[in-house]
């Protein structure tokens, strides 16, 4: 066995346990966000801005779902890795994102940057 295959075998079993604590949207909801924000635009219009640059990504579409309170984009089906929430106020909408982090730190800040241009 190889270094390589020897580091990630016994790496894998410290990877899967930091991923179960978000591989729900109650799980991602519980970690930390990386952006909290307030814009003057309309939650609506938000999320669709947010959603066309998520489709731009490829693979899984972005799936937006009402709330009581404003509107929740997720991306990802069973393994959420991109979450968006917004909250209307009186000035505008109040927008929570969280985010599954990966080792690409730079694509990981890429993702909060294009959520912070739809703002």
């Amino acid at each position: 066995m190889s270094n390589r295959t020897r580091t990630i075998t016994l790496m894998l079993p410290l990877m899967m346990s930091a991923c179960m604590q978000a591989t729900s949207v109650n799980g991602m909801q519980k970690r930390e966000p990386v952006l909290v924000a307030d814009s003057p635009r309309d939650g609506t219009a938000i999320i669709t801005c947010v959603s066309a640059a998520w489709l731009k990504l490829g693979g899984a579409t972005p799936k937006s779902v009402p709330r009581e309170t404003g509107a929740m984009l997720v991306l990802g089906d069973n393994f959420p890795l991109l979450m968006v929430q917004t909250t209307p106020t009186p000035t505008g909408t109040h927008l929570v994102m969280h985010q599954f982090k990966t080792v690409w730190s730079d694509n990981d800040r890429h993702r909060v940057e294009e959520v912070r241009a739809c703002l």
